[in-house]
């Protein structure tokens, strides 16, 4: 039986109530320096926000690690990824941290790949404000967010892509991406466990349509890639199967770090290192992201 919008209306309200009861436990916004709640789009809408934040000066390493959050492409906030974020900063990394208006069933991908190239563009026009380096930007993302953040590096790397994907960016100087269980193959991915009406709220109305999807799924592009990547996944991550087809296709790659983290431990699953980041598994792939981004400056 393949999951309903129904079903996936009960999975998206549990995951937000569950997400509410955690932020209670976030880390404080005032703790770094920061740009709270910057408006890449000028209309009031909290998905069209982002911060920026800095490292202590004590510690501070000048590179701008650029956070994008997951949720299905249907749910979730950028204040969402702050636990991740956090790590990053304590590490010496300034961290942005992206949004996008999520999926309601009438968007499509290319309207959230647009939003966060219109947030990209935004950060960029602004690194004298924000005090950021101008040469070292790392694109990092956890599920949803994995697939925009190699997405949009395939796109930085290459004007065939871009192209392909009718997207503007900015000229940002990246040195490297992390993702972390990543959706890999955007055109398939849920036709074997969703109804097509979970589909079209998940994708959007031309879900169907192949050639389209083609266009904004990391898989298609992946021979473009010449930047340093990691890629991090778990034996409970429900959807280890597209790390595992991203490792096959980076095999014997430079430059290519591959983390599959072997836990039966129920908390170590889907995105454990970006929401649970006390774990020791979450505190291990966090480490070795630290460590991969410290080899790229």
């Amino acid at each position: 039986m393949k999951l309903g919008t129904f079903t996936l209306s009960l999975v998206i309200a549990f995951v937000q109530k569950d997400i509410k009861k955690r932020r209670k436990n976030y880390p404080s916004r005032e703790e770094y320096r920061h740009f709270l709640d910057v408006p890449y789009i000028d209309d009031d809408n909290k998905y069209h926000k982002y911060d920026v934040f800095l490292a202590d000066e004590s510690n501070r390493k000048h590179v701008c690690v650029i956070d994008i959050h997951g949720g299905s492409y249907v749910f979730g906030e950028h204040v969402d990824n702050y636990p991740f974020a956090y790590v990053l900063l304590k590490a010496g990394f300034d961290v942005a941290v992206l949004d996008y208006l999520p999926n309601d069933g009438k968007k499509d991908i290319k309207d959230i790949v647009n939003d966060c190239a219109l947030n990209l563009r935004h950060l960029s026009s602004n690194l004298d404000k924000y005090d950021l380096n101008k040469d070292k930007f790392v694109l990092v993302g956890d599920s949803a967010g994995g697939h925009l953040a190699l997405l949009l590096s395939l796109a930085l790397q290459n004007k065939s892509v871009r192209e392909s994907m009718e997207v503007d960016l900015p000229k940002l100087d990246l040195v490297g991406t992390a993702i972390c269980c990543t959706v890999y193959n955007y055109t398939s991915i849920g036709k074997d466990s969703m109804s097509n009406r979970a589909l079209k709220r998940m994708k959007g109305p031309r879900f169907k349509d192949v050639e389209h999807m083609d266009k904004y799924s990391p898989h298609h592009y992946i021979s473009y890639n010449k930047l340093p990547l990691l890629v991090s996944t778990c034996k409970l991550d429900f959807i280890r199967g597209e790390s595992l087809a991203l490792n096959k296709d980076m095999q014997g790659k430079p430059n290519y770090t591959f983390i599959d983290v072997n836990s039966d431990d129920k908390k170590v699953d889907h995105v454990h290192n970006v929401t649970k980041t006390s774990l020791k598994e979450s505190i291990y792939v966090n480490n070795e992201i630290v460590k991969f981004i410290d080899k790229l400056i």
